[in-house]
């Protein structure tokens, strides 16, 4: 499956690497590593761990069609939990990536993920970047 870095991706990317919220080392031996496991989705056992990937759901609890999301703990100097949604239809869509502060924030970054899935499903985003 190819790996599709959508704007919101991008942007998120850059914005949580300025702010310091994980190191290039978490980044290229972690981070990075797993999302490439998107290659081979669903095969790898990772993805049957519900620490590591799971459904999105919105606010009321009802799955998000074609929604999961990537999960970290304990990232940077922080320890802080880090989120990458991705819609996963023909392509594993990468979307705005998020620091899970609390569940009210996690909750609104999940409505935003919703109208990301219905714009993709429209074309109205923006590739940055398909990693095969």
């Amino acid at each position: 499956m190819d790996i599709v870095i959508t704007q919101w991706a991008l942007d998120s990317y850059l914005d949580l690497k300025h702010n310091r919220t994980f190191s290039i080392q978490e980044y290229q031996n972690k981070i990075r590593p797993d999302v490439l496991l998107l290659r081979n989705y669903p095969k790898d056992t990772k993805f049957s761990n519900g620490k590591f990937w799971s459904p999105a759901s919105d606010k009321n609890g009802i799955k998000i069609a074609h929604g999961f999301k990537m999960k970290w703990h304990q990232v940077g100097d922080g320890k802080v939990q880090l989120r990458l949604p991705i819609a996963v239809l023909n392509e594993a869509m990468l979307c705005e990536a998020y620091q899970k502060n609390n569940d009210k924030k996690e909750k609104r970054m999940l409505a935003k993920f919703k109208t990301h899935i219905q714009l993709i499903q429209q074309g109205q985003y923006t590739i940055r970047g398909i990693l095969k």
